[in-house]
């Protein structure tokens, strides 16, 4: 470990950091307008203090915050000190690693810990600016283990003015982070606290780098794992992985929403695993397209768990006792191809609030009425094997002045979507006689989970919202038409001049774009983008693109493009199309063109552009792709700009033919012949307008 002399500014070693009495500081890095740390680090300290090899470093080459911490450590009697930012060579990978896998044992061992809040300043007197427990220091990842691991914690202001300690503050401080009292007074161990309700202390913070949402909590759980910066959400799955090896608490399944009842009970049934599943009902199967992130075993964040706090461990001994089970059920868990192999007791058990029946895998854990908590699974079609998914989908009836459809549809909004239910004693005693232990293999994380899990993570906040969204233009677009030999400008169809750098805004009920994309002046074929105009997207704000011909009404006066009565899982939502690195994308095929032509839209998360202020981020960038089957992908633009391409003069109308709807993707479901077509006639004119 490696101190700083609060005295002379040099750095000094120490293997055994119990061997020696030392300050540490908890800080939020300050940041420049950029984003980049504004903190020197272990290099900058090494140049300064090089330059002064015979005596005490010049404090006034030091940053203020490291004169400040060396100036009150060394004031109540600390010869060294430690800082994350100063003390850790974080160029290289090894030290780092070592460093962040330590770091609850450094704040531990620290005979004090000074909690800097740089954000709290004084008004008059002693009194802060705002209450400190409002600071961004307890919205930050890395904060959570700084505060319950030392003993002592000294809260100061911006003017490292004394505004309390972690014991005088107790109740305040357990009030704004839901941490138990007797934990941040280690009056109780912290090992006696499920895993649910530690992650749940870090479900509301947040980190710069969404690994260290997972290496900021391996103290907290008391295991060690390597840092590979890099990879994604992953590190929060091997972060799940390693509690589960180490610690028998299965709280750690019991994430997401519970089931939530009233007077309606279950009906039991024995499960027959070996035995292949017949097809699920019409309803059940569009559960295979809902929240993909929360079927897995395992969280791919501790935002998860934000609901969870309340639910206890129980031994396997007494889960026993309460299934009627002479024998005592240890479970073991193995990765495989197939997903976690484990042994769990199950019942299948039906209720109306479920679309079909579900497997319950009861698990060591209970809720706060002393409840044991199952976990929900569901098997796929036809499966031989043990296999089983997490969660369902709850009947919701959202639709009471259509109950023909409510009896329909299964309705998967994210909040109708749960995984855990909680069986009161009665319902116990009569699923005692069909539970089964079985072993059954559940999938803990996505394949890709580098990719995929963060995709989910912001999948319905890109494109369900009830708020208004703005859409821009994918600004490279420009640069390919322009290279390519297309003009792109501007309909008179806009209130006023639009330019490549105009931002959008879809509201539900009210704005909408349209992208008219003509292949002759005659047909053209126009996409809707805006709120669906079902009832998921104007009441939960389900973004679509619908696309018609202009034979099915006006270019710019299309009232419905498609009709309102779909399910969620409708192709036009944009949400439940494919997705690949973060991004939605639909591809659609003309027909009346030569065969291979596509078009494909694209709709990725917002950036900020160059030139434009941070505020004036869109939301959503969209970009269209013009495949043609003899010359490759020629990247366009759409929303509001006409897009043409230069043909000969020589070419006839007859080498251009209107094309009126989509090969298996229209919204009537009819398409034209291929063979009157040419792909001449589609080069001819390529038009989008709003």
């Amino acid at each position: 470990m490696r101190l700083l002399d609060t005295k002379t500014k040099r750095f000094h070693w120490v293997d055994d950091p119990r061997t020696v009495s030392y300050a540490i500081l908890s800080h939020v890095w300050d940041k420049s307008s950029d984003g980049s740390p504004l903190e020197q680090t272990y290099r900058d300290l090494l140049a300064i203090q090089a330059d002064y090899p015979d005596g005490p470093v010049d404090d006034a080459r030091l940053s203020k915050k490291i004169r400040m911490f060396c100036g009150v450590a060394y004031r109540d009697g600390y010869r060294y000190a430690w800082l994350d930012s100063g003390c850790i060579d974080q160029s290289s990978s090894a030290e780092l690693s070592e460093a962040i896998n330590s770091m609850y044992d450094w704040y531990r061992h620290a005979a004090v810990c000074y909690a800097y809040l740089g954000d709290i300043g004084r008004n008059q007197g002693s009194i802060p600016s705002k209450p400190f427990d409002k600071s961004v220091w307890f919205e930050r990842g890395w904060t959570l283990q700084e505060l319950i691991a030392p003993n002592v914690v000294i809260f100061c202001s911006a003017d490292w003015g004394v505004i309390g300690t972690k014991h005088s503050l107790a109740k305040v401080i357990s009030e704004a982070t839901r941490i138990d009292v007797a934990i941040l007074t280690h009056s109780q161990r912290l090992e006696s606290v499920s895993v649910a309700r530690r992650m749940s202390w870090a479900a509301r913070r947040k980190t710069t780098k969404v690994e260290d949402e997972a290496y900021s909590l391996m103290g907290i759980f008391g295991v060690h794992m390597p840092t590979v910066y890099g990879e994604g959400s992953y590190a929060f799955f091997r972060l799940q992985e390693e509690i589960c090896r180490q610690i028998p608490d299965q709280t750690i399944f019991a994430w997401g929403n519970m089931l939530g009842r009233q007077l309606d009970r279950f009906t039991f049934s024995a499960p027959h695993p070996a035995r292949p599943r017949s097809p699920p009902r019409r309803d059940s199967s569009r559960a295979e397209v809902a929240e993909s992130n929360k079927r897995y075993l395992f969280a791919n964040s501790p935002k998860a768990f934000r609901s969870n706090s309340r639910l206890v461990p129980i031994s396997q001994n007494e889960l026993a006792q309460r299934l009627g089970k002479k024998d005592v059920n240890y479970p073991m868990y193995t990765t495989t191809p197939y997903g976690l192999r484990t042994r769990l007791p199950l019942v299948i058990a039906s209720t109306d609030r479920i679309a079909s029946p579900a497997h319950l895998a009861f698990l060591a854990c209970q809720d706060e009425k002393g409840q044991v908590v199952a976990l929900v699974l569901r098997a796929p079609n036809q499966a031989t094997r043990a296999e089983y998914s997490v969660g369902a989908v709850q009947k919701e009836d959202i639709l009471p002045t259509d109950p023909q459809r409510a009896q329909q549809d299964v309705f998967m909004l994210i909040s109708h979507y749960f995984r855990t239910v909680a069986l009161s004693p009665e319902e116990l005693s009569d699923a005692i006689k069909h539970i089964v232990r079985s072993d059954i293999y559940i999938p803990s994380r996505p394949s890709h989970a580098i990719s995929e899990a963060e995709l989910d993570r912001h999948a319905h906040s890109l494109f369900v919202s009830k708020s208004p969204t703005s859409v821009a233009l994918a600004p490279w677009s420009r640069t390919v038409l322009d290279k390519e030999g297309y003009n792109v400008e501007t309909l008179q169809g806009f209130p006023g001049p639009r330019s490549s750098s105009d931002i959008f805004t879809l509201s539900p009920g009210v704005a909408s774009l349209d992208v008219r994309i003509s292949l002759d002046k005659t047909a053209p074929i126009t996409l809707r983008v805006g709120h669906c105009n079902c009832q998921y997207g104007q009441e939960h704000g389900f973004l679509s693109v619908a696309v018609v011909s202009q034979a099915e009404g006006p270019p710019f006066g299309i009232q419905r493009a498609t009709s309102a009565d779909h399910s969620i899982d409708f192709r036009d939502h944009i949400a439940y199309w494919p997705r690949h690195a973060g991004s939605a994308f639909r591809e659609i095929k003309p027909s009346g063109v030569s065969q291979g032509t596509t078009l494909r839209l694209t709709f990725s998360r917002g950036h900020a552009s160059v030139g434009l202020p941070a505020t004036r981020s869109p939301d959503l960038v969209l970009s269209m792709e013009v495949q043609e089957a003899n010359f490759g992908a020629r990247p366009t633009i759409g929303e509001g700009y006409i897009l043409r391409r230069e043909v000969p003069e020589a070419a006839t109308a007859d080498q251009a033919t209107a094309v009126s709807g989509l090969d298996g993707d229209t919204a009537d479901g009819d398409s034209k012949d291929p063979g009157k077509s040419t792909l001449w006639g589609f080069l001819k004119s390529f038009i989008i307008a709003k």
